[in-house]
């Protein structure tokens, strides 16, 4: 695709949608969620993408080549990574794709689905049957890895109708879950350890509406089938932008594209072909760390399973503060040891699984110390040390320290309640860390948030202030979302105070 013609999208980051397969899948009344049980359209393009250290001073922008999708013929937001789609075992769907590019491109999704080549300006037809349970990449295999990595890719999740044979036993993300993947997803919500609820069991209550307080009034809502993308990529503005504009209908070297995004030299002033944006799901920095939509958000007793794709070239180390994980999948295969770990490696199209436990943090002191529901410790006053109730009426900057109220500009609040409590993920990769060559903390970074517990009673909810109240009760369920279908904007600045 030659980029001197100047035609492609423009895309900012509004987050990626979300396409819903199936009628039948409960808990997915997402925002930013399309139905396709009916028909999907892909359409194989090319897009100029505000990246996340974009603004007005400073312009920060990156070419991809995306998958375009319609959803029985409803336009769905276009980004990088394609919409992540979600269906039940056994789902299927016709599937209509058409090649807009200069080149041969595909679509590919290993043991379920090969589109061949798709010769330029070709459509290709035919059905995608979700015939395997977890997580799944789809991509451009051919002039691999080049295509895929210029941002022809997204996620599939399929998700298992019915529990592995054997007694009482619950639903996991697996058609075959090993002995001990199963023995831990048949622990949560039952045992002395994990009490609250199962993965698949939703919670008392009804999803959050428009009313800005319906969180704080003891609604004790959570979705069933707790689950979250992680789609990581990595993007090198020069590097994308020399293969847009190299000659139209012919491949752009393999090896080259791998040695120049890999092993650029050091250059001063920038100028190699090292990846700048290291995204979640098309997102960094803040815009992957308080998006719902990628950050896990719910109370101690709500499992959560978190589907980790590497479409690109960076070998990434996740480490999670506030619980440790248990790897329960590696690669489409339920994991016969799933280990208890705060970090693990994931390589270039690996599929890693992190279940999440919601306990206690190991942190909070309690009779067996290490996140346990047991009755808290008292302090020296009496009192006990979780719910950290202290802190809930704590704000940083205090309370009423304002920004902006010079030249008749309405003041704006700074003081930031220390409640909800807030845990973040980050890549011991360093220099995932960073985007545009050193912006630090605009990089691959999440997290877990912490909103209540429930195995205290009294203390279900923690109280969070309007802002992060809206933003989670506007996008809960799926990825952490519950809500009307529409499209969902761009995390903005924080609201001025009523």
């Amino acid at each position: 695709m030659n980029m001197k013609r100047r035609d492609f999208l423009k895309l900012s980051a509004t987050g990626v949608a979300t396409i819903i397969l199936s009628s039948k899948l409960p808990g997915l009344g997402v925002t930013n969620a399309y139905a396709a049980d009916q028909t999907l359209e892909v359409f194989i393009t090319d897009a100029l993408k505000d990246m996340v250290t974009h603004n007005e001073i400073n312009t920060a922008q990156c070419y991809f080549w995306i998958y375009r999708m319609k959803a029985n013929g409803v336009d769905v937001p276009p980004d990088c990574p394609g919409p992540t789609i979600m269906a039940l075992k056994g789902d299927t769907i016709q599937i209509k794709i058409k090649n807009e590019l200069d080149e041969d491109h595909s679509f590919f999704i290993p043991g379920l689905f090969d589109s061949g080549v798709i010769p330029a300006g070709q459509t290709y037809e035919g059905t995608l049957t979700a015939s395997v349970s977890g997580s799944h990449l789809y991509y451009d295999r051919l002039n691999a890895p080049v295509n895929r990595v210029m941002g022809l890719h997204g996620a599939l999740v399929v998700r298992p109708t019915a529990p592995a044979p054997g007694l009482n036993n619950k639903i996991t993300p697996y058609d075959n879950p090993s002995t001990h993947v199963q023995s831990l997803f048949n622990e949560f919500g039952s045992s002395d350890c994990w009490p609250g609820l199962a993965w698949e069991q939703a919670g008392a209550g009804t999803p959050p509406t428009a009313d800005e307080n319906a969180y704080l009034t003891g609604n004790s809502y959570a979705p069933p089938f707790r689950t979250y993308v992680w789609l990581t990529h990595q993007a090198s503005p020069r590097l994308f932008a020399e293969v847009g504009d190299y000659t139209a209908g012919l491949d752009y070297p393999a090896q080259q594209f791998v040695e120049k995004f890999l092993r650029s030299p050091f250059s001063a002033t920038r100028q190699n072909y090292n990846p700048e944006y290291f995204t979640i799901n098309g997102q960094s920095g803040f815009f992957s760390h308080f998006s719902p939509s990628i950050t896990p958000m719910g109370r101690i007793g709500e499992p959560c399973v978190v589907h980790i794709l590497n479409a690109g070239l960076w070998t990434h180390s996740m480490h999670l503060h506030a619980n440790h994980f248990f790897v329960t999948g590696l690669n489409g295969v339920s994991n016969e040891n799933p280990i208890w770990v705060d970090v693990y490696t994931v390589k270039p199209m690996d599929r890693i699984d992190y279940t999440i436990p919601f306990m206690r943090p190991p942190s909070i002191p309690c009779a067996r110390s290490i996140g346990m529901p047991d009755a808290p410790l008292l302090t020296a006053g009496g009192n006990p040390v979780y719910p950290p109730v202290q802190e809930f009426d704590v704000y940083m900057p205090a309370l009423g320290t304002t920004a902006f109220a010079e030249n008749g500009v309405t003041p704006v609040e700074l003081g930031q309640r220390m409640s909800p409590l807030c845990y973040p993920m980050h890549d011991h990769s360093e220099p995932s860390q960073t985007a545009q060559g050193g912006n630090y903390n605009c990089g691959l970074i999440s997290g877990m948030y912490v909103l209540g517990d429930r195995n205290t009673p009294g203390q279900m909810n923690f109280p969070m202030d309007e802002d992060f109240s809206m933003m989670y009760r506007n996008t809960r369920g799926i990825g952490g979302v519950a809500g009307e279908s529409g499209t969902h904007p761009a995390p903005g600045p924080r609201p001025e105070p009523a």
